[in-house]
């Protein structure tokens, strides 16, 4: 995937502030009905796409037992990698990003203590894979190591984290949606490592 970094700020244009009132990617605007349907929020658009216009396995299987279980553990690796990935990036003090890193690194053990591999539920590629993966797998580690000097350990008690990053980077879909273009993302985050984000409007 091509990433075009933005000369100075990250463009909020007025149809976008209609559809979703906080302003904020990703939205899904599906017309192929009588009415417009409109989504956002992450996990929610991950679950209208894989009920609204999937043909193959389903990304909450099994019992509805599992897919809270499914739900519940992608919420928590969405707050616990996710939320911290920028507020280590945007926080200037070292105590703050040490915080943040360490919550990183807490979620990631908790993540490797219950993933089964190759992926959290064994062979089934869920939404829990997805929850984390766009976050863990890839160019945005190295985003944090270029600004904050972040790191994964590669010891025992990640062991299966590495393995499951492994699996991850191999699946053709992550391929295909994944940058590696690393010069170009390290721009797109430039305004969060600075601490202040793409907030304040063009002039």
């Amino acid at each position: 995937m091509k990433v075009n970094p933005p000369k100075t700020y990250f463009e909020k244009t007025p149809l976008l502030r209609e559809k979703n009132p906080k302003a904020q990617v990703p939205v899904i605007l599906d017309t192929r009905g009588s009415s417009e349907v409109v989504v956002y929020e992450s996990l929610i658009c991950v679950e209208y796409v894989d009920e609204a216009m999937g043909n193959g396995p389903t990304l909450l299987p099994g019992l509805p037992s599992q897919r809270a279980h499914a739900r519940m553990w992608a919420a928590k690796l969405d707050n616990e990698i996710c939320s911290e990935f920028y507020r280590l990036l945007l926080n200037q003090d070292k105590a703050g990003q040490e915080k943040a890193s360490q919550k990183i690194l807490s979620g990631l053990r908790g993540f490797s203590q219950h993933c089964k591999g190759p992926f959290f539920y064994g062979e089934e590629f869920t939404i829990v894979d997805i929850a984390l993966a766009p976050w863990a797998v890839g160019v945005r580690m190295d985003i944090l190591k270029h600004y904050r000097n972040f790191e994964v350990p590669r010891t025992e008690e990640y062991a299966t984290y590495w393995e499951w990053v492994a699996a991850v980077s191999q699946r053709p879909s992550f391929i295909a949606t994944a940058s590696n273009d690393l010069p170009a993302m390290i721009a797109v985050y430039l305004p969060y490592a600075q601490g202040t984000g793409y907030v304040t409007a063009p002039s």
